[in-house]
């Protein structure tokens, strides 16, 4: 036996009867329901991270702090804001506007920062003593430690 709500009637609690809306309307069928438009969410993690109206500072002290040798935000900048980098720029959201400069300056100096730091690197670890002669012994670090002292106590 089944219990029942007292004061609905059966049918409507079977769900056989459409319920009001909370406007005290039933549901109309009257001409098609278009889905509403897709949510925009500016960074990775959806409805879950900032909204639009933060997201834009986010992006601007990220891109900002990215010149005070810590280019690696600039990294963080474009991970975060990745939906705001991989939409085209004439078929993005109009929101997404004011976000944008900030978030493809960003990919730019992150790739001129990591062409230069492979650069860099890559002469030295190819380099070496053959590209830099008798300079070598003053250019790398392990020879500090000797120069110093500071490895006599190991051994």
């Amino acid at each position: 036996m089944e219990a029942r709500v007292a004061g609905v009637p059966e049918d409507e609690e079977s769900g056989l009867l459409p319920r009001q809306s909370a406007a005290g309307r039933r549901p109309s069928s009257r001409g098609p329901r278009f889905p509403p438009p897709p949510a925009v969410w500016a960074t990775v993690d959806g409805p879950l991270g900032l909204p639009l109206e933060e997201a834009e500072g986010h992006a601007r002290r990220f891109f900002l702090w990215g010149f005070a040798c810590l280019p690696f935000l600039w990294a963080i900048n474009c991970c975060h804001f990745w939906p705001v980098l991989r939409s085209p720029a004439a078929s993005s959201p109009a929101a997404f506007g004011p976000i944008r400069p900030y978030v493809v300056r960003s990919a730019i100096g992150f790739t001129i920062f990591s062409f230069v730091l492979i650069t860099w690197a890559t002469t030295f670890i190819v380099g070496g003593e053959r590209l830099f002669g008798p300079a070598w012994n003053d250019l790398v670090m392990y020879n500090v430690a000797d120069k110093l002292g500071l490895s006599g106590f190991m051994g």
